[in-house]
Order: C-alpha cells, then structure tokens, then sequence
C-alpha cells in the first residue's frame, strides 16, 4: 500500500494527456492547486450511528457530449435550508463554470473531486489515475478557488490503489451506504421518495445524482428532505460527518 501512495507521489503534477487535456478550453488557464497534507487511506463509509445527523451527496459526474447541471436539485436545497455534499467531475466543471462559481459561493455546500471524465478507476493506469484526480483539483480550484478534500470514486468503485492515490493528493475516498437508486430509470418519484425516507439512518451517507441522470431527483427531493426532517434527522455536510 505505501508504495502503490509514493508511485501516485512520484507522477508530475503538471504532466497531462492529450485524452484528458483536450477537453480544458484553451482560454481556461490553470493555476496549480496547492499541496495539502496526505489524507486518511481509509475510506469513510458512514457517519456515527448514535447521531440522527446525516448527509445528502450529489454526484455531477461528465457524460457525453456534454454534461449536464440539474439546477431545480440546487433551488431545493438552497429553499429548504440544506447542506449537502457535490462531488464533481473535471469535464463537468469546465463546462458548467458560471455554475461552478455560483456553487462554491454557497456555505451550505462543499465540493469533492469526482474524477475528470468518470471512468472506471480500477482498469486503468496508475499514471492515469492521477491525471484525473489531479487535473479536477486544479480545475476546480482555478474555477472555484476551492480545494477540495473529499473524493468519491466513479460508480463507488475503490481497491487499495484508488484510495491511496486520493490520500496523496490529500483527499479522503467517501463512499456512501445509502444508495438512492436514482439512475435506475425504472424507478418512479414516489418509489424513490418511500426507499430512502425509509432506509435512511444515523449516519447515513445518501448518493444522489445532479446531472440529470438522477430521472427523478429532482421531483422527489423536496419530499424526501421534509420526510427525513420529520424523522429527526439533522442534515450536514460530509465533512462534519466525519467528526
């Protein structure tokens, strides 16, 4: 494990493929993101189990050919008084940038790294692991002047070398025990609102969907965020999870 994080350590920072490079507008100049302190190598699953707090997470992950920003998810969690957790993609956040500025405004909210174009961390290089865990963090820091501390693997995919490679660029690997469903598109509104008011508990970390890809997010969010207020639950931010 500690050599898998000093191979992550040892790639340039600065150093990106053409694959990955060729989605950065030209007029986007990037500033280097700011060494922080390596991270814990243990991903965080879930908060305690004896506080009624929990916390929702919306993942903006990129698709193609362009990404797309559910912005009725963020008006209901600015309306309602909701912190929450975004995870972004790199390839999301260069095309979706007036919103990146606007989100990173909000004290509700907090940013994680999603990776640059999601792919399936696991089947690919070492090398390209961490141009796409590093050129988010310089992305979303040029863009938001934010740098964020959470990562959250695509499709909650992690190994060893996944985890340590966030730990060296000094972000912790969050994952979640509360799958929404969202993506499903055989899943209604209601369905979604009845799963997770209901199998939400202390601690909970719920994974939903800002990229249009959660079918029916935005439809059932207001009741879901009401159902579990009227359960006790206290929404928070994953950062304050974690303590």
């Amino acid at each position: 494990m500690k050599h898998l994080l000093w191979v992550c350590l040892l790639f340039p920072l600065f150093v990106f493929s053409q694959s990955l490079s060729k989605y950065v507008p030209a007029s986007l100049v990037l500033k280097r993101a700011p060494v922080i302190p390596i991270a814990s190598s243990k991903a965080f699953m879930h908060g305690s189990r004896n506080e009624k707090r929990i916390a929702l997470t919306f993942d903006a992950c990129a698709t193609a050919p362009r990404s797309r920003y559910d912005s009725s998810i963020i008006t209901t969690l600015l309306r309602t008084n909701t912190p929450a957790t975004l995870f972004i993609c790199g390839k999301f956040a260069v095309e979706h940038m007036n919103e990146m500025r606007f989100l990173a405004r909000q004290p509700l909210f907090e940013l994680g790294n999603h990776s640059f174009i999601h792919p399936r961390l696991s089947v690919v290089s070492a090398q390209r692991m961490k141009e796409e865990l590093q050129l988010t963090q310089n992305i979303l820091f040029t863009v938001s002047g934010k740098m964020p501390d959470l990562f959250r693997p695509p499709f909650g995919e992690e190994n060893d070398s996944i985890v340590e490679c966030a730990a060296s660029l000094g972000m912790r690997t969050i994952q979640y025990d509360l799958a929404s469903g969202d993506p499903d598109t055989s899943i209604s509104a209601k369905r979604l609102i009845n799963y997770v008011s209901a199998k939400a508990k202390n601690g909970s970390i719920i994974v939903m969907h800002m990229n249009k890809r959660g079918w029916h997010t935005a439809e059932a969010l207001p009741e879901i965020i009401e159902r579990l207020r009227k359960r006790g639950f206290e929404f928070v931010k994953v950062s304050d999870l974690q303590q």
